[in-house]
């Protein structure tokens, strides 16, 4: 009887496994289908990949997604209940984009306030430009008419250069998940009520040397400070404009954001931005798109090169948005006059025609090479990289050492990035001659930084959840509960203006006590030394008399 016991005890115990298993792996989630609204107002397909892994999960899983882009998914007829409605033309979607569009002759070489005036400009104009395609569309208007028929759970959307996609999050009442595709952006911190301690969180256009020095902190609080109100009162109020002229409504994007924000996920991890302060709000998703990537394939020609080489390698890739093959001549002939001297062989990724003299024994160029499956090879030693979020973190990923040259716009403060973790040094691009670069690369052959990626990409890699994992259960988390997954989350701090923020109120009243109590303090002391110097000068007259 007993063993008969233990039997049926089990059999019930593997039938439930199997019931579960079976019930998880038709659905692909706990959570009931959600029907989820999706706009990317953005056409850089590097920022679209850090999406995209997402959007493949939530669809495999039985999400219903509706997703409004510039970049055409190159896996969105896998699903049938992933739906595209492309602001471009198919034929001119971003998807397969390689051009490189930054020729380094023209990049502005030094770090200044018109420098950071002069990005913000641009991503400005980017900005109000996709979003008046994004209205100009017709595809806005779809998405209002079929909210009425089968509504939509909630708005997930980049948090980039524009708000205007948040406007639909208004007229919808949605609850909003933000995606930043890279570090984000200072005007961003104060929805979520996230510390940007100027002394220490360097802002998104800076980098530093750790620790900041007083000069350094000045600049770094003036930019950030400088950049939220450009965005807060110029960009906010031009996108709030875009929404009056084609809905008819009045909006402040600025205040829905505040109010119907849940979750903003994060292309980042602290293993290489650093430790910070950080609210319920802020989720940390950075290598999301490594998880999900497919296995690379190197190239027989990479293969061989490999291969054959009996001695390390340095991979050299300035990303898709960067001319490496339009470097002013001397700085070419530099790079190539100390890559030949030191021992390790090199893959340059070249995108021109034209290809410079080089040792091909020494050197391969190649017009792509296929990065992650690179850098995670035994023999590739060393990454020279431009900065990119998204190499630099396949960098962290692989535990490769690197030597950042940045170009523009958060490179530098991913090259600081490297450089203040012990995994890399940073050196710029207008600083680069035969005696700098032959000192950074004898300064990276060091083992104590190969040591240090090694041991940085273990933290990177160590986590409760995978980046993928924390993408999804937000959303899913948001699909289940709603608005009040929103209010829930949100710190009482947003509701404050900055003078109740910041105490100043209390201080005041603190200040206006100690001052009256000082005051009092004052006359009762000069009362008493008054009837001390009069009382002394009646004894001094009778002693006279």
């Amino acid at each position: 009887m007993l063993m008969w016991s233990w039997v049926r005890n089990g059999m019930s115990a593997i039938i439930s496994v199997v019931l579960l298993l079976v019930f998880l792996g038709g659905s692909g989630s706990l959570v009931s289908a959600g029907n989820v609204l999706v706009v990317f107002p953005f056409y850089g397909f590097s920022h679209f990949k850090v999406l995209m892994p997402i959007l493949n999960e939530l669809s495999s899983r039985g999400h219903n997604l509706t997703v409004i882009s510039f970049v055409k998914n190159p896996h969105a007829d896998d699903f049938p209940n992933y739906e595209e409605l492309l602001i471009s033309a198919p034929d001119k979607d971003q998807s397969n984009t390689t051009i490189n569009l930054v020729p380094l002759t023209k990049y502005i070489p030094t770090r200044n306030l018109e420098a950071f005036y002069t990005e913000y400009r641009d991503l400005y104009r980017i900005g109000q430009n996709t979003c008046d395609q994004l209205y100009s569309s017709g595809h806005v208007e779809t998405v209002l008419k079929r909210h009425q028929e089968i509504p939509y759970d909630l708005l997930l959307t980049e948090l980039f250069n524009t708000d205007c996609p948040l406007a639909i999050a208004k007229v919808l009442n949605l609850p909003i998940i933000g995606l930043s595709t890279s570090a984000l952006m200072p005007y961003y911190y104060d929805r979520i009520d996230l510390p940007d301690t100027p002394s220490f969180v360097q802002s998104e256009y800076i980098g530093y040397a750790e620790p900041l020095s007083w000069t350094d902190r000045l600049f770094n609080f003036c930019q950030a400070k400088l950049l939220k109100l450009l965005y807060r009162y110029h960009s906010n109020r031009k996108d709030n404009a875009v929404v009056k002229k084609y809905l008819n409504i009045d909006v402040d994007v600025d205040e829905v954001a505040r109010t119907q924000t849940a979750f903003v996920l994060v292309n980042q991890h602290f293993s290489l931005m650093g430790s910070r302060p950080q609210t319920r709000q802020f989720v940390e998703v950075g290598g999301v798109h490594i998880t999900s990537q497919a296995k690379q394939e190197i190239p027989k020609k990479i293969a061989q090169f490999l291969d054959q080489s009996d001695q390390g390698i340095i991979f050299i890739s300035w990303g898709s948005m960067v001319r490496a093959s339009s470097m002013d001549p001397e700085k070419l002939e530099a790079i190539i006059k100390v890559l030949e001297q030191q021992p390790l062989r090199v893959i340059f990724k070249w995108e021109g025609d034209v290809a410079p003299q080089v040792d091909t024994k020494k050197f391969l160029l190649v017009k792509w090479a296929p990065q992650l499956a690179l850098l995670c090879h035994p023999k590739v030693e060393l990454f020279w990289t431009h900065g990119g979020l998204l190499g630099t973190t396949e960098a962290v990923h692989c535990g490769t050492k690197m030597l950042v040259t940045p170009i523009y716009g958060d490179q530098y403060l991913n090259a600081y990035a490297v450089q203040n973790r012990g995994m890399g040094l940073k050196l710029d691009y207008h600083d680069i001659n035969v005696q700098t670069l032959s000192d950074a690369l004898k300064e990276l052959s060091k083992p104590s930084y190969a040591v240090r990626a090694r041991k940085i990409s273990q933290i990177f890699e160590q986590r409760e959840r995978s980046p993928l994992e924390s993408a999804v259960w937000s959303v899913e988390y948001v699909i289940e509960h709603g608005l009040l997954a929103a209010e829930i989350l949100q710190s009482p701090g947003i509701k404050l203006n900055w003078f109740v923020y910041h105490s100043l109120d209390s201080l005041t009243v603190i200040l206006i006590v100690i001052a009256i109590l000082m005051t009092s303090s004052s006359f009762i002391c000069r009362g008493k030394l008054s009837d001390a110097l009069k009382l002394q000068g009646k004894r001094h007259k009778r002693k006279l008399h």
